[in-house]
């Protein structure tokens, strides 16, 4: 209470200017205030003595009413300053001065006044109206002019109304009617051509008449309002789909008869053209009426102008679809035979083409071209174009999918045994074979069986990172598909099993990394793309000893994403933080027993010995036994 006593106190203590004689009218909350007005309200002076004094306020903001804060801020108020300014105290009758009569616009450039601005009507660009006395342009600014029939943009009279309209000045009287329209400022655009329809289909470029004027649909995206009745030519949306050409009289002179001297000689005719919906596509040739003895030859274009093709004839004027190749007369002689000499023997054909079967990448078919003779066609190995082997025959007009390799005749021919003389071999034996279930990592080695008799088989490794990601894809990256280079390496080849070494080896258990979450012991996996999908906030897996957690949201989400790899590039730590390394893994022993026993057991036990003989054979048996030898030899 103190605080506010003082404050009254230096608020009285301030000098208050004084407007002059008396006060001006109280304000009216809703009143048709703007900028300039002066009124007057009483405010409180003393809230625990009850005194008051009355003030005049002149109003601050807004040009219009619907623009101002005077007519809802209430000088007394706690919003006064945002609206009104403090005129100083005012005493005696409320005697008011004249009012300072409003500014009037500058007279506009025109004569006259244009129509009276109407709540809803479609304005163009540059559209005039007039509202109160003053003459307003509409925008010119694409879209814009949609605005002005709408009653938030009224001109002169809301808040956003200078966003559509432009105030050009005052105005009096009316617009004088113009004379009948003058075509001399109109280019002569000669014959007229079709007259608009409502029910006809119009694209970018199409030419219509309509009352005399010839107009062309306007380019895309403008061109998709040529089919709506709104924007027909002539009418008040006809700017913003077609464009005014010029004046028209009579109809478009037909074109003389081609010169087929100056057309190439297309040797035979093919079918005629028919408008019954022959369904043409890309590449589709037709022959159309010339001069009764030759004909014209027209090809359909490419993909997309051929979508054309089954919507206009060969030869309109708008172009569309088709193109003229040349001339011909009687029918096209029949092709010769096939030359296979220019392609190459693939030695035996593959299965036929069949449009129901899926292909993937390197698949070959053979289509019969002749009752001895098919051509070979083998599926792109591109991963985008081999999505269009199943979807495209061998030899379609669009070259998608397919790649001509040669001929072929009979079938193929068995391949003989691989040849292990280019291949290196990769030890004694071979490591185990690939399976499709198993989880790979960067050097892993599998084997696949190539050769039963002898038993032979090829070594794969698994490549780095990020390639080593294609060796747990699946069996269309397994190691003896054709997609194999993108996680494989071949090493070589092998035969029968990995021998054991001729050293003894320390029993070592297959080490387990764990971390302890208090006393409880936890044993944590390797990183795997396998196991990307339960990787969670606070999971942990391991790199070698090393063990990292999962961070948490939203950090942790990048976990499930296999380039956020703990170690592998700079981003991994977005995802990951170093927590510790393995402990309590399992290790082997520390050193051999004193002494071999005297004699091996008679069947080998359950799991190896602890410790090795103290020391190996002289030298190794020239050739290993079938089995094992029931004592040890002297």
């Amino acid at each position: 209470m103190q605080f506010k006593t003082l404050a009254l106190a230096s608020l009285a203590a301030a000098p208050i200017p004084v407007f002059g004689i008396g006060c001006y009218g109280p304000w009216s909350q809703g009143a048709d205030y703007i900028s300039g007005d002066i009124v007057s309200a009483v405010v409180p002076l003393n809230a625990t003595a009850g005194t008051t004094q009355t003030k005049n306020f002149k109003c601050t903001s807004g040009t219009l009413p619907s623009l101002s804060h005077c007519p809802n801020y209430d000088p007394a108020g706690l919003n006064s300053g945002a609206a009104w300014s403090d005129q100083g105290v005012c005493s005696g009758a409320l005697n008011t001065p004249a009012p300072t009569p409003k500014p009037t616009a500058a007279r506009w450039t025109g004569t006259g006044c244009p129509n009276e601005w109407k709540e809803g009507t479609a304005y163009e660009g540059g559209d005039l109206a007039e509202l109160n006395g003053l003459v307003y342009k509409c925008s010119t600014a694409q879209a814009v002019n949609t605005w002005c029939g709408q009653s938030g943009y009224k001109p002169g009279d809301s808040q956003y109304w200078a966003t559509a309209w432009t105030l050009l000045g005052s105005c009096a009287g009316t617009i004088s009617p113009t004379g009948s329209p003058a075509y001399t400022s109109l280019k002569d655009a000669g014959g007229c051509p079709d007259a608009y329809s409502t029910s006809a289909t119009y694209e970018e470029g199409d030419k219509v008449e309509a009352k005399g004027i010839v107009y062309k649909c306007r380019a895309w995206p403008n061109s998709g309002w040529c089919n709506n009745d709104a924007y027909e030519p002539g009418g008040p949306n006809s700017k913003d789909a077609w464009t005014t050409l010029g004046y028209c009289d009579g109809t478009i002179s037909p074109t003389s008869a081609p010169n087929f001297a100056t057309l190439k000689d297309q040797n035979g005719c093919p079918l005629d053209y028919t408008a019954s919906g022959s369904g043409y596509e890309a590449g589709d040739k037709v022959s159309v009426g010339g001069n009764g003895v030759e004909k014209l030859v027209y090809q359909c274009k490419p993909f997309p102008d051929s979508g054309y093709c089954n919507q206009y004839e060969p030869g309109h004027w708008s172009k569309l679809g088709w193109k003229l190749l040349g001339y011909c007369e009687g029918t096209i002689s029949p092709t010769s035979a096939p030359n296979f000499s220019t392609l190459k023997d693939h030695n035996g054909c593959p299965n036929a083409f069949d449009a129901s079967a899926d292909y993937e990448a390197n698949d070959k078919v053979s289509i019969e071209v002749t009752d001895t003779h098919s051509v070979v066609w083998q599926c792109s190995s591109d991963v985008h174009q081999s999505r269009y082997c199943s979807q495209y025959e061998p030899g379609n007009d669009y070259k998608l999918g397919w790649k001509l390799i040669g001929y072929c005749d009979g079938t193929i021919s068995p391949t003989s045994a691989p040849a292990f003389t280019k291949l290196k071999e990769t030890g004694d034996g071979c490591p185990k074979t690939y399976n499709v279930a198993s989880t790979y990592e960067e050097g892993d080695l599998v084997s696949v069986e190539v050769s039963g008799a002898p038993d032979r088989s090829i070594v794969y490794a698994c490549k780095s990172w990020p390639n080593g990601a294609y060796c747990n894809a699946g069996p269309n990256f397994a190691p003896d598909s054709v997609n194999a280079n993108m996680g494989w390496t071949l090493k070589g080849y092998c035969d029968g099993t990995i021998s054991p070494t001729a050293a003894p080896i320390v029993y070592a258990p297959a080490a387990k990394c764990r971390w302890y979450n208090g006393t409880k012991a936890i044993t944590i996996n390797k990183w795997a793309t396998t196991d990307l999908a339960s990787y969670t906030f606070g999971t942990r897996v391991r790199k070698d000893e090393n063990i990292y957690k999962c961070k948490g949201w939203p950090n942790g989400l990048w976990c499930k994403m296999a380039v956020y790899q703990p170690e592998v590039g700079t981003y991994w730590k977005d995802a990951w933080t170093a927590a510790g390394v393995c402990t309590d893994a399992l290790a082997p022993t520390t050193s051999p027993s004193d002494s071999p026993s005297k004699s091996p057991s008679k069947s080998p036990s359950k799991r190896p010995s602890k410790s090795p003989s103290k020391s190996p054979s002289k030298s190794p048996s020239k050739s290993p036994t079938p089995a094992p030898s029931r004592s040890p030899t002297k």
